[in-house]
């Protein structure tokens, strides 16, 4: 009997590290206190952490700032990640399985145009069914650009926060 519950328990141990192996360059510590700023919530509905990944923009054809810095942090997360296949008047074509369609505040710009910022909230649509939404995330937590710079503090403060978010994305995979 104790052999069963122990060899029960290592399955558990093994399929819950299964869902977690990504690559994360935070430590404990600052992990948590990007997790209690965020006040993440997150609703999975069959995303299952495979395939291949992409974010976007949401309601923009182009990349942003913000999607790219989603991108670089997924692969800093060493996740599979998609590309942009083409680009033509009718749209763009992405070689991805999952699309994380992220959002941001809208604002009126000095120019009066609407603009959009990047955000932690957003949806995940499979496109190998049919673009059903997945999962769900959001969070209280806005961050701003003005400066497309990888290498800025700021810049890699946005890729850890996508990180700790993305992490609790595949940690509610049941």
């Amino acid at each position: 009997m104790k052999n069963l519950l122990f060899t029960l328990a290592l399955l558990v141990s093994f399929s819950s590290f299964s869902q977690s192996t990504v690559e994360l360059d935070i430590s404990s510590k600052d992990y948590k206190k990007i997790f209690k700023k965020l006040d993440v919530k997150i609703v999975n509905r069959g995303y299952d952490g495979t395939g291949i990944i992409f974010a976007v923009q949401r309601d923009d054809n182009r990349e942003t700032i913000y999607t790219r810095l989603w991108n670089e942090a997924f692969f800093e997360m060493d996740m599979p990640v998609g590309n942009i296949t083409s680009k033509d008047s009718g749209g763009v074509t992405i070689d991805a399985d999952y699309l994380i369609e992220i959002t941001g505040k809208r604002w009126k710009n000095g120019f009066g145009e609407v603009a959009s910022g990047g955000g932690f909230s957003g949806k995940i649509v499979d496109f190998n069914n049919n673009r059903k939404v997945v999962a769900t995330f959001s969070s209280k937590r806005k961050m701003d650009f003005y400066s497309g710079e990888p290498s800025t503090k700021k810049a890699q403060s946005f890729k850890n926060y996508v990180k700790v978010i993305f992490n609790e994305i595949l940690l509610s995979i049941k």
